[in-house]
């Protein structure tokens, strides 16, 4: 799916990926027609530290996936946000993202419709929410095409 886009690379600040260091941004178009991003973020509040992930939307809110990149979750409970250990991070991909206070992107212990897995609260409920702030991120990213011009950009 990746090649059926063309590709264009930015570097990117902003407090709703996690953290203020700089994330890679790329722009995927058809015919030269912004369609999705997939943006690199962070969960700050995993149970051992930041969780590094990339996440990949449309537009309109709905996930094209997820995958995380590195963590220090513990081995064995908190690792199967890793693809490798678990499916259970992909169970993102197709969900959509309403907006910030969406009330059903949210655990299902809390009333949302997310499934944890065995033994952890903490590591899928950083990942969710931070998924969450990303994929709204990547929503508004319509709105602010004309400021794309730089290297760096922070709104």
């Amino acid at each position: 799916m990746y090649n059926a886009f063309e590709k264009k690379m930015y570097k990117i600040k902003n407090k709703l990926l996690g953290d203020c260091k700089i994330h890679n941004l790329w722009l995927l178009s058809k015919n030269n027609k912004p369609k999705a991003a997939i943006v690199e973020t962070t969960a700050p509040d995993g149970y051992s530290g930041s969780i590094y992930m990339i996440v990949a939307a449309y537009f309109n809110g709905k996930i094209i996936g997820v995958r995380v990149l590195s963590h220090k979750e513990t081995p064995g409970i908190g690792d199967k946000i890793e693809l490798s250990v678990s499916d259970w991070i992909s169970k993102f991909t197709s969900m959509y993202v309403s907006s910030l206070e969406d009330k059903n992107f949210k655990l299902r212990k809390y009333g949302g419709e997310i499934e944890q897995f065995t033994g952890a609260t903490i590591t899928p409920q950083s990942v969710t929410n931070s998924v969450k702030k990303t994929v709204f991120f990547i929503k508004n990213i319509p709105s602010i095409f004309n400021l794309l011009n730089k290297d760096v950009h922070e709104y």
